[in-house]
């Protein structure tokens, strides 16, 4: 930031630096907006105005991106009349548009992005009460995939079943979530959900279904008793979609009985979670169910496997293999079960081994949806 330059933000993850305003064709005060999303989906956002900004890793740049893969002066943007100019500053690993690493300066029209390491670089235009909505907003996504993340459970090191995970957040917040805990002393429950869309609505959503999932209440959620298609049958009474803003959203839930190494499952309108043994194919756990909230009064049908010695459960969502490969074509979830069929990777990182693999597979950027992937390991 310049000595010159004045900060309005009112979150320190949501920030706009104030330049000289310009005028529209209608006669009211326009300004041009350059916004960064990180890969964890907090904003910055900086005004431009007639002086080019820097963008950059190190201190000193107008814009800091705090990223090994972002060079140090990675790229300047100029303010064009029809939106903004990139220019790459002859970074490592480039500045990106449209899938295509740039050579020459990209015009940026209002709406388009550049996409820097895992950072996403957007245009945005309009009157300064226009910019000011805009940043109020960012920051109420911002607080409501903060609230969905608090949530998460920490990871479980020790014991007959270990638990971790990995979750990145895409840059408009989606309705990612999942969680576990142990209902008694023999039973295991777990679960992974996706809501319908992107936005705060989706994110409050799932913190609710999290939320009712971490109560020890009565009836088919309490500690010994909660059947798989029982859960889903509660989660559907509870969350149907005309009650819910037209939003619906996919679960998989699972209930391990540690006395009998039976894992009991259900999945509505979800890919399967997978089985892991060694020397063995992975194993698709799935149901056919409707996903929750479509439709009332449903009966939920469920499965149970024999879950062997030294075997891993692993749960993803489909923000994991979902995404625009460097080749443009969309990919899809057997390109990411080539990966889980490899032989694990040492103790500890194959969480990490899954979430490189899913981002080396994609475009430069931030995912555009939540990314969730959950292992699961059992003695």
């Amino acid at each position: 930031m310049r000595d010159s330059d004045s900060t309005l933000g009112l979150d320190p993850d949501v920030t706009m630096t104030a330049r000289p305003a310009q005028t529209r064709d209608d006669g009211e005060l326009s300004c041009t907006v350059l916004v960064a999303v990180g890969p964890d989906g907090r904003h910055q956002r900086l005004e431009v105005g007639p002086t080019p900004i820097s963008v950059g890793r190190i201190v000193g740049n107008d814009m800091v991106l705090p990223a090994a893969e972002v060079s140090r002066n990675h790229c300047r943007v100029a303010l064009h009349w029809r939106g903004l100019e990139v220019v790459d500053l002859g970074s490592t690993n480039g500045t990106w548009h449209d899938g295509r690493r740039i050579a020459a300066p990209a015009l940026l029209r209002p709406g388009e992005s550049v996409r820097v390491g895992a950072w996403t670089l957007r245009c945005e235009r309009g009157t300064a009460r226009e910019m000011q909505r805009a940043e109020e907003v960012a920051r109420e996504l911002d607080r409501a995939g903060r609230y969905v993340q608090a949530l998460l459970p920490p990871p479980i090191l020790e014991g007959p079943v270990r638990a971790d995970w990995r979750f990145l957040p895409c840059a408009s917040i989606g309705g990612d979530a999942f969680g576990y805990r142990y209902l008694d002393d023999r039973h295991f429950a777990l679960f992974i959900m996706d809501v319908a869309g992107h936005g705060a609505g989706s994110a409050l959503l799932a913190a609710s279904v999290m939320n009712l999932l971490r109560e020890r209440a009565s009836g088919p959620l309490a500690p010994g008793q909660s059947s798989p298609a029982a859960v889903l049958g509660t989660l559907n009474d509870s969350f149907q979609m005309d009650q819910q803003g037209g939003l619906f959203f996919s679960a998989w839930y699972g209930l391990y009985d540690l006395s009998t190494r039976r894992l009991g499952f259900a999945a509505a309108g979800h890919h399967p979670g997978f089985l892991c043994r060694a020397g063995s194919q992975p194993q698709p756990l799935v149901t056919r169910n409707p996903a929750i909230g479509m439709m009332p009064d449903l009966r939920f049908l469920a499965d149970e496997v024999a879950v062997p010695p030294s075997s891993r459960l692993v749960l993803f969502s489909d923000g994991a293999f979902e995404t625009i490969g460097h080749d443009g074509r969309q990919r899809g979830l057997a390109d990411l079960l080539a990966i889980l069929v490899e032989p694990p990777a040492v103790k500890g990182a194959e969480l990490d081994r899954l979430l490189s693999a899913a981002r080396a597979g994609a475009r430069p950027g931030p995912f555009d949806d939540d990314v969730c992937i959950l292992d699961i390991e059992f003695d």
